[in-house]
């Protein structure tokens, strides 16, 4: 980590995606069947088309209500950048922030209030996922614009 001017800067460098190194995170999904988790509303299921990962992350936000789970579609590989649910909105750290990449196989569930982005195409402009959360998840989302918490986030996806 480095300051510019006011600004922290940091450089987050993707690492491949394990179960064990998700674990503080989330979940991937294998054989067994996984649990979902909400306090209200009902899950639903959308196709989103997500674009290249950025060489800044400028927010990361979560959702304390639910956890929320991605489905690579075709095979591509996305990156996940994500923070443990436990780091404060107030004063955020980005220090904390962590960057995986997937092989475009592997199915994630985010626990509730795992910060993150939306996940990103790794080596092509965008691809598809399915992004399974609940219907009112705008009512219970924290938002933390890095830039203005006085962080510059870079990703080296390699």
């Amino acid at each position: 980590m480095t300051a510019v001017g006011t600004q922290r800067e940091i450089t987050l460098n993707v690492q491949p995606l394990t179960a064990a190194a998700f674990a503080p995170f989330g979940r991937v999904v294998a054989d067994e069947r996984e649990p979902l988790q909400m306090q209200e509303g009902h899950f639903t299921a959308r196709l989103m088309t997500v674009q290249r990962a950025p060489q800044t992350v400028d927010h990361i936000n979560r959702h304390m209500d639910h956890s929320q789970m991605f489905v690579p579609l075709n095979g591509d590989r996305t990156v996940l950048v994500v923070a443990a649910p436990d780091v404060p909105e107030e004063g955020f750290d980005a220090s904390r922030i962590a960057a995986f990449v997937t092989d475009g196989k592997s199915t994630v569930i985010f626990h509730p209030g795992t910060w993150h982005i939306e996940p990103r195409a790794l080596g092509k402009d965008e691809c598809q996922v399915i992004n399974v959360q609940t219907n009112v998840f705008r009512d219970h989302t924290e938002l933390v614009k890095l830039t203005d918490a006085g962080w510059l986030v870079r990703l080296d996806a390699g």
